[in-house]
């Protein structure tokens, strides 16, 4: 093939294309749903058991200026990735040339840190609270005296039975369908320190109704389910104007008592534009971090556990036209090379890649390859362990393509390749493929590295409708499939990723990860009906408990990421440690659509640039 062609072959075939798979994706919400534009969700409660400043590298977020539109590139090259940096007075970028300390830069603040105190010393009385929403009647509690009636039992569609969730989960949503004659409905979360009754008129999606916490009632339901952490879910329906009474099955939940903290990074695909939120910090709503479009469009992207970096690869991946990226202030630090998927060791001071085809060690600040690894060593979907020991990645049996792609046929294995502080060992399997299912892909370590969390799937690892989730020990063992969190064949749930903090619950580790899923949001998102190819991808999250690999209970059934946009398919999420953010004296040092305000808690005021 003429290579001046190859990129117009590789658009019109490549999956992963912002124009292609889920580039064409729509708005799937049922008729009769209320309209949600939650890319503006935010969580207006207060920083809870906030931590006094930690001294970290600048700290950056939130959307980035219009000169960082980069324009539609000619197709007879792979994209340029042309995102120069902000020209406004500010001050200069940090050097990232040395590796970066993250106990001594004075200039700094951690807002996403894992600090999190366990809420049994907050409030322990026992109490049951009222809300009354939706317009529903002030005295609707006085409502619910008539006679018990099987035949007007709601039933609950959302959450599952067994759904495990953060403190700080904003946006939270119920989905039940109402039974019938009914027009009011208490939905009742009982714990340990009480109940949370919210009342309320059927907010109407599809053939149900749905109700959105608010943050006061979501931070009711955190403090009720405390210490034990266990609440049961039941929705009672009735008609305002008097007669009996439905009574839903109930379901069991969990609530913890840490909050999820840390940045997360994903691609939105439609519009080609990497987005973050940023979990723990009061006010947070997902902002737009490096814009694309449709054909120049940012897609594959990796962070340094630390937040400092990010290499991101525009264009088609085959392989993307890449390069790394001051996460504080935008800046490109290297100049284009091809790479599809990357990881940072955790000190930053190398970045090991692949562009879908063989593995490089690169310099994280220029780019470049260097010595340390075996030339030609084939593999792909790398990531580097936290304590930095190691690095695993997949290895297909069969040949690779000609050139770099973001995808690979199976038998697949996965292999583990020791570090030594400056080039790696020989590869060692971790996984091996076997039966029809095998191809094992996109491995990540756990946050205390004793985990593997991947993908096995028949057929390509790029958006394979079959993917499931797997989890193996990370010095070899048996792999387990994460079937609650997998919930069914068929959902495509690819790009799993752990949150970067291990917590504890019911006395027992456990650990967040996510992945994105085409499976259907309760009554919002409807799709199953659909061909797997324009269904809408989505972010879910789930939790992991090592102690119970054993059993069917190794993982929590999922819930569906409230900020993130239901227009639109959202992939590859990434986690960093911290969100980090511009220090700033003014306005004038901030990007567009930013401002410079306090963040910190302490008596000493801290500036940061942020979106208000």
């Amino acid at each position: 093939m003429d290579r001046s062609l190859l990129p117009l072959a590789l658009l019109a075939l490549s999956p992963l294309a912002c124009a292609a798979g889920d580039g064409t994706e729509v708005a799937t919400r049922d008729a009769g749903a209320a309209p949600r534009d939650t890319g503006a969700a935010r969580d207006t409660g207060l920083r809870r058991d906030a931590p006094s400043v930690v001294d970290r590298p600048p700290v950056a977020m939130d959307a980035p200026p219009a000169a960082m539109d980069v324009p539609p590139v000619a197709v007879d090259r792979p994209a340029a990735m042309d995102v120069p940096p902000v020209f406004v007075d500010r001050p200069a970028p940090v050097d990232l040339g040395a590796p970066v300390d993250l106990g001594r830069d004075s200039g700094s603040i951690t807002l996403g840190d894992a600090w999190s105190p366990e809420r049994d010393a907050g409030d322990p009385t026992p109490r049951d609270v009222d809300r009354v929403l939706g317009g529903a009647p002030s005295d609707s509690a006085s409502r619910f005296g008539g006679a018990d009636d099987t035949a007007r039992a709601p039933s609950i569609v959302y959450p599952e039975d067994g759904t495990v969730l953060p403190p700080n989960l904003t946006g939270f949503e119920v989905h039940f369908r109402p039974g019938a004659g009914n027009d009011l409905f208490e939905v009742s979360l009982r714990g340990d320190r009480g109940a949370l009754r919210v009342f309320t008129r059927c907010t109407a999606v599809a053939d149900g109704c749905v109700l959105g916490l608010d943050e006061p009632a979501y931070a009711e339901l955190a403090r009720v389910a405390q210490p034990s952490g266990d609440v049961a879910l039941t929705v009672r329906a009735t008609s305002a104007a008097g007669g009996g009474v439905g009574r839903s099955a109930a379901r069991s939940l969990g609530v913890t008592n840490f909050d999820v903290r840390g940045g997360l990074y994903y691609w939105a695909a439609s519009s080609g534009t990497i987005n973050r939120y940023e979990f723990g910090r009061a006010g947070a709503r997902t902002e737009p971090f490096l814009r694309g479009d449709p054909i120049n469009c940012v897609g594959c992207h990796v962070l340094s556990r630390d937040g400092s970096r990010i290499m991101a690869g525009r264009f088609i991946p085959a392989p993307s036209a890449t390069r790394i990226f001051d996460v504080t202030t935008r800046a490109p630090l290297s100049p284009d090379y091809g790479a599809n998927f990357g990881t940072f060791s955790p000190d930053v001071r190398w970045l090991l890649t692949s562009d879908g085809n063989r593995l490089a060690l690169r310099d994280p600040v220029h780019g470049n390859e260097v010595p340390g690894l075996a030339p030609g060593t084939a593999g792909s979907h790398p990531d580097w362990a936290r304590g930095g020991r190691s690095a695993v990645f997949s290895r297909p049996r069969t040949s690779f393509p000609i050139f770099g792609t973001p995808g690979h046929n199976g038998p697949a294995d996965l292999f583990t390749i020791p570090w030594g502080g400056a080039s790696f060992g020989a590869a060692a399997t971790l996984v091996r493929a076997d039966g029809t299912r095998n191809n094992n892909y996109y491995p990540s370590y756990s946050p205390d590295d004793a985990w593997v969390l991947f993908n096995r799937a028949e057929g390509n690892s790029n958006h394979n409708v079959d993917a499931q989730l797997w989890v193996v020990p990370a010095g070899g063992g048996s792999p387990t499939r994460l079937a609650r969190a997998d919930l069914a064949d068929s959902m495509g749930n690819s790009w799993p990723k752990w949150a970067p903090f291990v917590q504890r619950f019911h006395g027992e580790p456990l650990m967040w990860f996510t992945f994105s899923s085409r499976r259907d949001y309760g009554l919002r998102l409807r799709q199953q009906s659909r061909e797997p190819a324009m269904r809408t991808t989505q972010l879910w999250m789930a939790a992991f408990r090592p102690g119970r690999v054993a059993t069917a209970e190794a993982s929590t059934p999922a819930f569906w990421l409230p900020f993130q946009s239901l227009s639109e398919g959202n992939h590859i999420a990434q986690w960093a440690e911290q969100v980090q953010r511009q220090g700033c004296t003014s306005d004038r040092d901030c990007v567009q659509a930013e401002r410079c305000l306090p963040i910190s808690t302490g008596a000493v005021a801290v500036y940061r640039c942020v979106v208000p």
